[in-house]
Formats: C-alpha cells, sequence, structure tokens
C-alpha cells in the first residue's frame, strides 16, 4: 500500500513539473501614422506570429466571453493587448476574428472581444525590427456619426474596407487612408460600389454619391437625385451614370451629361 501511494506521489509531482504554463505579455498599442509599413520580412531569428481557435463550451457569440474566441501567439508567448491606456491592468487575449494581411504572414489584422461585438477596435499585431508591434486603427474623430458605418467589409482582391476610414491591402499589409469630407469625422455613407480599376470607392448618402480615390487621395461628391431606399437603385445608377476619367488612373461615377471625359 504504502508503495503504490510513493507511485501516486511521484506521478503527481512529475505532472505538475512537466505542465507547461502559459507565457503571456502585455503590449501597449500605439495609432497608427499615414504612411506606416507593416509587411516586413521574417528572419531566421526571428519568431512566428500564429493565430489559434479555441471553443468554449458556453458561451455567446460575441461578447468579452464568447463561446468560439482566438488568441495570437509571438513564439510561445500568448498576447495580450493594454486597451485601456490609462489601466495597464486592463488587458486582453480574446479576439473575435483575424486574418494574415501580407503573404509572409508578419501582419495580423485582428478585432478585440468586448461588449461592442463586431464594431470593436482593430489591431494590426506585426513582426517590426524583430520585435512585435501592436497598432491601433483608429483616426482622431470628434464626431461619430452612424455606428453603422462601423466593421469590416471585405472588397475583393483589394482588400477590406475597415470602419469607412481604411483600405487594408491583403497581399503587402498597406493600410490606405481614406479622405473625409469632414477632417473630424469619418466617412458618413454606406458602401455601394467600386470602379472597374478598382481605385475609387462609392458611398451612397442621402443625396450623394460620396467618392474617394484611395490611390490618389482625392475625393469628389456627386449630387443624387432619387430615393436609395426605393427599389431599382442600382438599374438608375447604370441607365444615368457613368465612370469618367479625371486622369489616367482616376475616375468618378458621374452623371451622363457630366462634362468630363468618359472613359
Amino acid at each position: 500500500m504504502r508503495k503504490l501511494l510513493t507511485m501516486i506521489a511521484l506521478t503527481l509531482i512529475v505532472g505538475s513539473c512537466t505542465k507547461k504554463e502559459a507565457i503571456e505579455k502585455v503590449y501597449l498599442s500605439h495609432v497608427i501614422n499615414p504612411g506606416e509599413s507593416f509587411n516586413e520580412y521574417p528572419s531566421e531569428i526571428d519568431s512566428a506570429i500564429t493565430f489559434n481557435v479555441h471553443q468554449e463550451k458556453v458561451g455567446k457569440t460575441l461578447g468579452a466571453n464568447p463561446k468560439v474566441w482566438y488568441d495570437v501567439k509571438f513564439g510561445d508567448t500568448v498576447v495580450r493587448i493594454q486597451t485601456n491606456k490609462a489601466d495597464p491592468d486592463y488587458s486582453n487575449e480574446k479576439f473575435i476574428r483575424g486574418k494574415f494581411m501580407n503573404t509572409q504572414k508578419t501582419s495580423l489584422l485582428v478585432q478585440i472581444a468586448d461588449n461592442f461585438g463586431y464594431k470593436a477596435k482593430f489591431y494590426l499585431i506585426s513582426l517590426k525590427n524583430h520585435k512585435l508591434c501592436v497598432t491601433e486603427l483608429r483616426r482622431p474623430t470628434a464626431q461619430e456619426g452612424n455606428l453603422n458605418y462601423i466593421g469590416l467589409i471585405h472588397l475583393g482582391s483589394e482588400g477590406y474596407l475597415l470602419n469607412n476610414d481604411f483600405l487594408i491591402n491583403p497581399v503587402n499589409s498597406q493600410v490606405y487612408f481614406l479622405k473625409r469630407e469632414h477632417q473630424d469625422e469619418r466617412i458618413q455613407g454606406q458602401y455601394l460600389l467600386k470602379s472597374p480599376d478598382k481605385g475609387t470607392l462609392v458611398f451612397m448618402r442621402d443625396s450623394s454619391l460620396y467618392q474617394v480615390n484611395y490611390e490618389n487621395d482625392e475625393s469628389i461628391n456627386v449630387p443624387f437625385r432619387i430615393d436609395p431606399t426605393k427599389p431599382g437603385l442600382y438599374m438608375y445608377i447604370q441607365e444615368n451614370y457613368v465612370w469618367k476619367s479625371k486622369r489616367p488612373g482616376l475616375s468618378f461615377l458621374m452623371e451622363d451629361k457630366n462634362p468630363l471625359v468618359t472613359n
């Protein structure tokens, strides 16, 4: 009996010694700067960024403790983001979605898991100078405007439209700042379509089409003369509007009678 108890005790000791505890590190993010690069290539000394799914037995679809969530690891270290800059103890390692934004997988777009759901903050977790860098995708905004324009829209090969403020290229993680009509307010309009050359994005507003060419950082507001909530919107646009070139590489959707040279 004594021999059996000794063996059990030894097994418990060995088990406790071999059990590997998770290593965590808290990162303080910075707000993105125009022209900032996130397309670094890894070297042999760099740890890999990984995105890992977790499934809980209970929980809600969204929220601070969702049933399905993801963590991010840099090597063996779990990444926690300090979401409240004024409180070092307020950090989070749970994300509701994420995707690598470059082919070498050194830049990962994530959305934090909290009570704001799909309107929660977005971050880029990236390799920079052999270290991990966390960047918050946010621009100074005095007026939030319509919160329905906050979120993520996949535009196809061009990338992702984020909060009507950014376009992110999924191949090289380049982040374009979309030109705002008002400096202190994100674009107020529902994304509608893009130009054939994919450089201009069109946003539907109550009485106009706000358009921004993200590659040339130019915009235009074109009057729109019908109620956008009524049926037949796309047919009306096809019959009354045409893509016209202002110069090579820059086109806008204009009324057919507009004097600009037609593509």
